[in-house]
């Protein structure tokens, strides 16, 4: 349709939603029309399709089509607000350690190999390295997290949100966050779910640690900004 633009209904949407995201206001609904160019009645609203195609007026700047907006999250990166965020719950220690698993460990909990130091690590690592250094290491290491979440969320993501969950993922990893009840609510747009399923992660050893209650809680603050 000329001056429309199309979005094909998924699980979970209604037009005030649609209405709300595209548009900025939910009573825009009305605005939004069938394939022929009518509008909707308030009964044909409440039983929409998956798999129907809408129309949205085009003249709104913030309107993208549904096949643009599966790909939203799509090469998304971690802000530097994000990586200290997880530098600052992980902890930087700037010296080769072994970690509480007996593995030699340096700077924002980055593995240098498995079992303890042997006098075999890199010599930038035995000399120890800079904060900046660590930074650097870390970025390098929160790839994965990034492109798990770039690649199981299906939904858009603002950089809060897209921090936060990049922290979760890279403190718990892919396999637990892919079959989460928190990654499924959220593909399911529901959004305010997320800070409390995020206080369900706080258990090691079959007890309830501090560190992660903190965590968990800051990065439900951080998600919800």
């Amino acid at each position: 349709m000329k001056n429309h633009t199309s979005y094909t209904i998924k699980s979970g949407d209604t037009l005030s939603e649609i209405a709300q995201r595209y548009l900025g206001k939910a009573n825009r609904w009305q605005e939004i029309t069938k394939d022929t160019g009518e509008c909707f009645t308030e009964n044909e609203a409440r039983r929409l399709q998956i798999g129907q195609v809408v129309y949205l007026p085009s003249s709104d700047n913030n309107i993208q089509s549904n096949s643009n907006s599966s790909n939203k999250n799509k090469n998304k990166k971690i802000s530097n607000n994000g990586l200290k965020f997880i530098a600052d719950h992980e902890g930087m220690i700037l010296h080769l350690y072994n970690d509480p698993a007996n593995h030699a460990t340096i700077g924002v909990g980055h593995l240098v190999h498995y079992g303890p130091i042997n006098g075999c690590e890199p010599e930038e690592f035995k000399r120890g390295i800079t904060k900046e250094r660590a930074m650097e290491i870390l970025r390098s290491d929160v790839i994965t997290a990034e492109n798990t979440v770039n690649k199981l969320v299906k939904v858009p993501l603002n950089q809060n949100q897209f921090d936060a969950l990049v922290s979760f993922v890279f403190n718990i990893g892919e396999t637990q966050f892919a079959s989460s009840t928190l990654l499924s609510k959220l593909n399911q747009r529901d959004y305010n779910s997320v800070p409390s399923q995020l206080n369900r992660w706080v258990h090691g050893s079959c007890k309830k640690l501090p560190g992660l209650i903190n965590r968990r809680r800051d990065e439900g603050a951080l998600f919800s900004k």
